[in-house]
């Protein structure tokens, strides 16, 4: 009989170490459900805002569409009437020149115009190998009138050395003219009488392999809690603004695999565009899969 209770004694041992490793290997198991749970709803949270982030895209560039025709009319109406008293004036007239300069810069208006519809309806990327100097420059010359007239000091400090980078020209340069844009918006609000500076600059990451693109001022920059929103679209700390410019820099710069961001205080505010350089081994076969 005492051998039967021992046996007994032995039996319920293992019966409570099977349940404790059981209960063992199911909270093991259920921790790992939950983690995976967790996962789940993250990437699902992600899915959402991409979801989101290509609906306020869609919304912005209906929106942007919109306004550039509308816009457009109206200036192609005003260069035609340009066209028209240039045709018909006697280029003795005191005002032949001031016609010209007129037929000039409405032409670009309506150009630029064109360029930007084209930017917001096809949206594609047309690579070729491309000097980023020299989009900087272009971008510059076509704001050099509006920077004058705005009392703007401005200057380039750029690296001759940079290697081609693969991307497209016309859009990018949109990105810098909106940035220029964006610092001769911030750099009116300073005080009358007080230096208004912009410094565009650019440089060589050797160790990243990318371009630099540096626009700094010294305006009134921009608040800290706006700083993490400030690409976001329809975001905007202007009272006028839209907050469509940024956001498409922002998505124009993505497109080209580089980066964007902002630093700002109270002595200004500073843009820093990054775009890979590309070696020329790999040129080829970077155009073969955007062709493809």
């Amino acid at each position: 009989m005492h051998l039967i209770f021992i046996a007994i004694d032995v039996i319920l041992v293992f019966v409570l170490i099977w349940f404790f490793i059981r209960n063992i290997q199911l909270n093991h198991a259920l921790k790992e459900k939950n983690l995976q749970l967790e996962a789940t709803i993250m990437e699902l949270k992600a899915a959402h805002v991409k979801l989101m982030e290509s609906g306020k895209k869609g919304a912005v560039a209906a929106l942007s569409a919109g306004l550039l025709h509308q816009i457009s009319q109206p200036i192609t109406a005003i260069h035609g009437f340009v066209r028209f008293m240039k045709k018909e004036m006697d280029i003795n007239s005191p005002f032949y020149k001031p016609v010209c300069v007129m037929d000039e810069q409405s032409f670009y208006i309506k150009d630029m115009l064109a360029n930007l519809m084209e930017l917001i309806r096809h949206r594609k990327i047309q690579k070729t190998q491309t000097n980023i100097n020299a989009v900087i420059y272009k971008s510059i010359n076509l704001l050099l009138d509006e920077l004058r007239i705005r009392r703007i000091g401005w200057d380039m400090q750029l690296y001759d050395q940079i290697p081609f980078i693969l991307g497209d020209a016309l859009h990018l340069q949109q990105v810098f003219m909106n940035l220029v844009v964006n610092a001769m918006e911030a750099l009116s609000e300073m005080p009358h009488g007080a230096p208004r500076t912009l410094l565009v600059s650019s440089k060589y990451d050797i160790e990243n392999h990318q371009a630099v693109i540096i626009f700094k001022d010294n305006g009134p920059g921009i608040a800290h809690e706006h700083q993490a929103k400030i690409f976001d679209p329809f975001f905007s700390t202007k009272t006028q603004g839209s907050g469509i410019g940024l956001a498409l820099c922002h998505d124009l710069v993505n497109e080209h695999g580089g980066s964007i961001n902002v630093q700002s205080n109270e002595e200004g505010t500073t843009f820093t565009v990054k775009l890979p350089c590309v070696r020329l081994d790999t040129i080829n076969q970077e155009l073969s899969h955007e062709a493809s």
